[in-house]
């Protein structure tokens, strides 16, 4: 017994099912530049979108961005989504140098040496309307890498390291 393809299951078979495209909405906190864009569509990162996203997210005090890590980006899209919010992700700290780093470090304990943010695989982050302990909450929940809990400074830090947490102060 053969079967015969139906055109429709043909077409089917032969046309990927289309996905929605994801789009961010993110602010710099220090500079307030302002970002509304699509990041992702037909399952590709766009190249041009997230070029303006790293240096949205770049070390303001240096002037300097890196590529920023996509599992980051798409790791902020999923913590958006959770957060189920139309406000901007207000990034306080995304890519540094390793001089910012250094000059952090001096004046906090809470700043790794070999912190994530060097690399473009970190951002510290609140979001307007939403507790740090939610967005804790979101971004553990999502078990996709680092998360830090700094309820009294109002921030999380989300990373794509290991998964594991953290409390700061």
């Amino acid at each position: 017994m053969s079967s015969i393809a139906t055109p429709a299951l043909a077409s089917a078979l032969t046309v990927p099912a289309t996905q929605p495209d994801r789009k961010l909405r993110l602010v710099n906190a220090h500079t307030w530049e302002k970002l509304d864009i699509v990041f992702w569509t037909d399952g590709v990162h766009i190249d041009e979108s997230m070029k303006e996203i790293s240096h949205l997210m770049r070390d303001h005090r240096a002037n300097e961005s890196i590529t920023i890590d996509t599992q980051l980006i798409d790791d902020l899209y999923n913590l958006y989504q959770l957060l189920d919010t139309d406000e901007r992700i207000h990034i306080l700290s995304g890519y540094r140098t390793q001089a910012t780093n250094a000059k952090l470090r001096q004046r906090s304990n809470g700043v790794a040496k070999y912190s994530l943010h060097m690399e473009g695989k970190a951002v510290d982050l609140n979001v307007p309307g939403k507790t740090a302990d939610q967005i804790r909450l979101a971004a553990l929940s999502m078990k996709s890498g680092g998360v830090g809990y700094y309820p009294s400074s109002g921030f999380v830090h989300i990373d794509t390291g290991n998964v594991r947490a953290w409390n700061g102060s």
